[in-house]
């Protein structure tokens, strides 16, 4: 089996990098501060999980590699325009 690195495995495996590192470096920081670790580690698992599932099925629909990686990185440059554009929206 060839393994073909795409932008949503790159983007799975950061966030599960961050997810460990959020867990690995908890702080206790005191009986008034509310700990939301957990939170943000549970986010980047369900990020991870969500580009890993879309990435096997683009590689089903998609078989040329060079569209692939256009397809995914035009997905990932569209999500963060949405995700900024709503952070700006709601400040």
């Amino acid at each position: 089996m060839k393994v073909k690195l795409t932008p949503l495995n790159i983007v799975s495996a950061l966030a599960l990098v961050i997810a460990v590192m959020v867990i690995l470096n908890k702080k206790d920081s005191g009986p008034q501060h509310v700990d939301v670790t957990w939170l943000l580690s549970g986010f980047c698992f369900l990020t991870a999980i969500i580009a890993f599932v879309s990435d096997q099925i683009f590689r089903k629909f998609i078989p040329s590699l060079k569209k692939l990686w256009v397809i995914e990185g035009v997905l990932i440059v569209f999500i963060v325009i949405l995700i900024f554009i709503i952070k700006v929206s709601i400040i």
